[in-house]
């Protein structure tokens, strides 16, 4: 059998010995400029296009064959090529008759006609504005390779050279069936129903999530890769863009083909490329768009004709990246790659496929066909809360359902990535880069069955003075079916041992139910208030924590169970109790008693609903794929004055976060928070509204790093209350784009905070004053100045304004490390 493989390797090999590539490029003669979107016509049959510097490549099958260059406003160019030709260089001149020609039949505003009525019969040619449901299924083919793979093979070949090919070039295949369903009702949703991971024994969901086969060119964003860029057939099109009409098909059903260039490069990200825009619907029959920079971009839309709707509908999509001037990296399971002028920067913990010593041959190539297409589905969706379902039975797909489903040539390099990857999967550490990649997002560090919590290494306070630790919890290399916990730190300050031990036992992956039991004894922030779900992010370094010296002791039992209600929606419910006593001197005045130290039974119920947020959900987890906004968490706890504990309360809190991010990366960010408690409320367990401000007389030695929703210029303990609702704005300005390493970011400030306070006088040994005046502030910060780094300032204003300009002011520094 492998000798049969390998003659059949052999003659695929000399059937490319039969053809000749020749590489080529088409310029302006007279300003040398790249001529983009060319017209290369090859013998009778095979036309092409030139890539946006006007480069190009043609495959000559014969020894000799015609050559034809046309470009509009330029005199045609007819030569002659044979396999003795290298290397290609059109020079074109302008043909300045046809020039005047096109200036008087207004060409460029010809053009300009055509995109506006393209974009005025959008609703009549976007399937999802068009159709009140569809639904098709599509086959995905996902390769990282090598541009020349050893595919090359000398007269005097052998088998040793044959084995060696299939062992080099290859490092990724991925193969995908999908069902697509769509109604107006519930959106978008993908069920995979097929997929298959080359070199994984368990399946590599990071590539669902990757966005590379975007479906509409319609909208007013075109997102690839997790970069939104400018549509060319968006409402601000004429803003973003520039228009030039290049030629008409002579096909059943003509189409302009209309060239489109980036009209505002430094500020908005957009592509370059050719739309193929039908001259009767001006709907999309086929489009191209490139990107050169960092990397070399390129994605091909096609389109198929259906009659009966009179509707173009996508058939199949190619995106295909390669490294570009940079020689950057091609990343794939959480790296990012730089697209363009408008580039994401390489986390600080950004995990990359491949070696650092990348070659410049290899490329990123996606393609994905539709088949089965029904333009007038009606039916259910189900789970329509993920955008995108992985079907249990997805990974267990036998040969014969490959067969059926395969809709692109299965060659036979593909069939040797198959067998062979596993040793370049291993030889490259994926493995083991997949598994750190998965757990940093959530701030542990995977070392054999136990992922190290970074969180818990080092603290530094005022009150603890330096705080070393080690914490962290079991991963799936030690069981399936439950993971342990647990941390211990120790303040050299305070010289005081902290602890906590914990364990969480899987119910069901699927709906992220799990049964939860937790003891620990620390410190914790008097009047803070953290919600159970919503904690999404963790941070090494907590601006705050530096300077905070209210705090009290407590040890905590609990246990509970957190699910999954919706992939939108989570939930949770504990039942616990604490032990509380004082580090400062205060007390509690109830029923005529003073309490320094008591204890609290509580149930607590939390939420997290995200309801625009896109989200994979597989058999084992729900994967966010895109945070969208708003997103909503609210939090309940009851206390009880059973079971041992003292007071009866009840505090409620409830979050809502919105993000307006626009395409020149511009952002505009609100926080709306409100806190309502009523009882038996201790100090311990009232509210604060994040003060950040050290009391300090010289501004200077309240230097200190500015907080993401804290008020720069509230003093800590100035302010208690026991309702409070608080509102940040944040205005990020498009970065400066100084250098490519340079771009620092101004952001624009302003909060206010208003809440109210009953019966202070049962608060013994302290004094705090109310906001129920209302406090506002403003700032101002100047990012990324260096390493992350920045610097900051905010004044504070209205009716808690102070005597003198110091105490109003704070000048802090700000840190973004992007993980």
């Amino acid at each position: 059998m492998r000798f049969y493989f390998l003659v059949f390797l052999f003659l695929c090999n000399f059937s490319l010995l039969a053809q000749t590539r020749i590489p080529g490029r088409v310029i302006n003669k007279d300003t040398r400029e790249p001529l983009a979107y060319a017209k290369i016509q090859l013998g009778n049959d095979i036309q092409l296009l030139s890539n946006i510097d006007g480069s190009f490549e043609i495959q000559l099958d014969k020894e000799k064959d015609s050559l034809q260059i046309s470009y509009i406003g330029f005199k045609t160019i007819r030569t002659e090529v044979s396999r003795d030709t290298r290397y290609l260089q059109i020079g074109m001149r302008p043909n300045y008759e046809q020039l005047q020609t096109v200036n008087i039949s207004d060409g460029r505003k010809l053009a300009n006609i055509i995109i506006e009525k393209a974009i005025r019969n959008r609703e009549k040619n976007d399937p999802e504005i068009a159709l009140n449901g569809f639904r098709y299924r599509s086959y995905s083919k996902f390769i990282i390779d090598n541009e020349n793979g050893g595919m090359q093979m000398q007269a005097d070949s052998t088998s040793a050279t044959m084995e060696t090919i299939i062992n080099q070039g290859r490092g990724y295949l991925s193969e995908k069936v999908s069902e697509h369903f769509y109604t107006k009702k519930n959106g978008r949703k993908e069920k995979v129903i097929g997929l298959e991971t080359a070199g994984f024994e368990e399946p590599v969901y990071n590539v669902l999530a990757m966005d590379v086969n975007p479906l509409s060119l319609y909208k007013n964003k075109y997102k690839l890769y997790k970069t939104d860029y400018a549509g060319p057939l968006g409402n601000e099109a004429f803003k973003n863009y520039e228009y030039k009409i290049l030629d008409t098909t002579s096909t059943k059903r003509p189409a302009y083909v209309i060239y489109f260039k980036p009209r505002r490069e430094m500020v908005v990200a957009g592509l370059e490329g050719v739309l193929y825009l039908d001259t009767t619907s001006f709907a999309i029959q086929k489009a191209k768009a490139q990107l050169l920079g960092a990397i070399r971009l390129e994605v091909n839309h096609n389109y198929e004709y259906h009659p009966e709707k009179e509707l173009w509908f996508p058939s199949e999509q190619t995106t295909k990246i390669r490294p570009g001037s940079g020689g950057k990296e091609i990343a794939v399971f959480g790296g990012t790659i730089g697209l363009g002028t408008v580039q994401q920067k390489k986390g600080v913990l950004g995990v990359i496929f491949g070696s650092a010593d990348v070659s410049r041959d290899l490329y990123l190539n996606s393609v994905s066909r539709t088949f089965d297409i029904e333009l007038d589905y009606t039916g259910k969706i189900e789970k329509p809360g993920a955008e995108i379902y992985v079907n249990p039975e997805a990974i267990k797909r036998d040969s014969e359902f490959w067969q059926e489903n395969r809709k692109i040539e299965f060659s036979a390099r593909d069939e040797a990535t198959s067998a062979k990857v596993d040793s370049l999967i291993e030889a490259g550490n994926v493995r083991r880069k997949i598994e750190v990649k998965n757990a940093i997002a959530v701030g542990h560090y995977p070392i054999g069955f136990w992922d190290l919590d970074l969180s818990k290494i080092f603290k530094f306070s005022n009150y603890e003075g330096i705080r070393l630790g080690v914490g962290g919890r079991t991963n799936d290399r030690f069981s399936d079916d439950f993971s342990l916990n647990g941390y211990t730190t120790y303040g050299f300050k305070d010289e005081v041992q902290k602890y906590g031990i914990g364990s969480k036992i899987y119910l069901n992956k699927a709906t992220g139910t799990n049964l939860l039991f937790s003891v620990s004894r620390d410190i914790q922030e008097t009047a803070s208030f953290y919600y159970l779900k919503g904690q999404n992010t963790f941070a090494i370094l907590e601006p705050r924590f530096v300077n905070i010296n209210f705090l009290y002791n407590y040890k905590r039992f609990y246990a509970g169970i957190e699910h999954r209600i919706t992939p939108k929606l989570n939930a949770e419910i504990q039942v616990g109790r604490q032990e509380i006593w004082q580090i400062r001197d205060y007390s509690y005045l109830h029923d005529g008693k003073e309490f320094t130290n008591y204890n609290l039974s509580s149930i607590t119920l939390s939420f997290l609903w995200r309801p625009f947020s896109r989200f994979l959900t597989t058999p084992e987890s729900n994967i966010v794929l895109e945070k969208n906004f708003p997103q909503f968490t609210g939090q309940i706890e009851q206390a009880i004055s059973a079971f041992g504990g003292d007071f009866s309360f009840t505090r409620i809190g409830l979050k809502a976060e919105h993000e307006i991010r626009n395409l020149d990366r511009s952002r505009t960010e609100f926080i709306l928070e409100g806190n309502y408690g009523f009882g038996d409320l201790p100090l311990t367990h009232a509210f604060h509204a994040n003060p950040n401000n050290p009391d300090r007389e010289n501004v200077l030695r309240r230097f200190s790093i500015a907080g993401r929703n804290s008020f720069e210029t509230m003093y800590f303990n100035e302010f208690f209350s026991e309702r409070q609702a608080s509102l940040h704005i944040r205005h990020q300005l498009r970065p400066f784009l100084i250098s490519k390493s340079f771009q620092p970011e101004m952001v624009f400030i302003s909060r206010f905070a208003i809440g109210d306070f009953d019966n202070q006088n049962k608060h013994q040994n302290i004094s705090f004053d109310t906001l129920n005046h209302g406090y506002s502030e403003a700032g101002i910060e100047l990012n990324k100045i260096l390493a992350g780094f920045g610097l900051g300032a905010a004044y504070r204003y209205g009716a808690y304004h102070l005597d003198t300009f110091k105490k109003n002011f704070a000048f802090k520094f700000t840190l973004q490390l992007q993980l």
